[in-house]
């Protein structure tokens, strides 16, 4: 279903937040701490959002609630929660150069430093040799 979407009046296809096979379910899941009023289409009281302002909401609210420590030491349960969950562009991950270059909240979701100097390491890449 076409919708107009409220923060920047883009249209987009919706097809139905309730039922789960929305483009959003992809997102991860994590406004469960988010003030009331500033909810998405993950939030059934909510009006549903565009991808391109569902995707910066998503990474406003990750840096408020859950990256909220320059270094850290263990991954927020929050990230961890959604680890496994499909790669989203513009959250997981840009792309430079032709390369995918990835986001401190994809390796926050991983639970810890992987040793391979990832340029956005939130762990203070304490792995690597």
């Amino acid at each position: 279903m076409p919708k107009t979407c409220p923060l920047c009046a883009a249209s987009f296809d919706c097809s139905g937040c309730s039922g789960g096979a929305c483009w959003c379910s992809a997102f991860p899941p994590i406004f469960s701490c988010a003030p009331a009023g500033e909810g998405s289409c993950l939030d059934s009281s909510a009006e549903c959002l565009c991808p391109k302002c569902l995707t910066a909401k998503t990474r406003d609210h990750i840096a408020q609630f859950v990256d909220t420590q320059a270094v850290h030491s263990s991954a927020p349960q929050k990230a961890l929660a959604c680890a496994g969950q499909p790669l989203i562009e513009g959250l997981d991950y840009e792309m430079e150069k032709g390369l995918f270059v990835l986001s401190r909240w994809h390796l926050l979701k991983r639970g810890e430093c992987c040793g391979n100097s990832c340029r956005n390491c939130p762990y203070g890449y304490k792995n690597v040799k």
